[in-house]
């Protein structure tokens, strides 16, 4: 895998470093609401991140899946956001954060945060692993980033490529050659 990659952009150091500051982050902002947190990681590319942070987070919380995609096969640009799997939970008066990947567009956030907005939460917040400065929205804002990234694609840590590289541990430029 690593000769896929033009370049390590974060590595897994970083990485660790930086969720741990999130959830202490994430942690102080809820306080005492902590416990009526639901979580809703947007799978598959939070997935790693999401496991991460979870166990950097000192108190008890529920966890909703949703399947959302933009990305299929081998494309690096976005299509129409598509809900591959509902909300499995009730979140009805309940906090909710978001959990995603990467905040580029905001299409796939955008449509998670409104689904979920038609669920009556107490709140919703939403916490980023990446988000690319050139491309963010400015009326989309995260409450919650690791890392301001140039746009780049970008793999490893949970995200993919054709469904390649999620399992590698840092953050990676891969080699345009190989996308385009």
């Amino acid at each position: 895998m690593e000769q896929d990659l033009d370049r390590i952009l974060i590595p897994r150091d970083k990485i660790q470093e930086r969720v741990r500051e999130m959830a202490r982050g994430i942690a102080a902002t809820y306080g005492d609401e902590c416990d009526g947190l639901m979580i809703v990681p947007i799978l598959a590319g939070s997935i790693i991140f999401l496991a991460d942070l979870i166990r950097c987070l000192p108190f008890k919380m529920g966890i909703g899946l949703m399947t959302m995609s933009r990305y299929r096969g081998a494309t690096t640009t976005g299509g129409d956001t598509q809900l591959i799997h509902d909300l499995n939970v009730d979140i009805k008066n309940r906090h909710v954060l978001i959990v995603d990947d990467v905040l580029d567009s905001g299409g796939t956030l955008r449509a998670v945060r409104d689904q979920l907005r038609h669920r009556e939460p107490a709140s919703i917040r939403i916490c980023v692993l990446l988000r690319k400065t050139a491309r963010a929205p400015k009326d989309l804002l995260a409450d919650f980033v690791g890392f301001d990234i140039e746009d780049v694609f970008v793999v490893g840590y949970g995200l993919d490529y054709n469904g390649h590289y999620r399992n590698w541990p840092d953050i990676g430029v891969l080699r345009p050659e190989l996308y385009s």
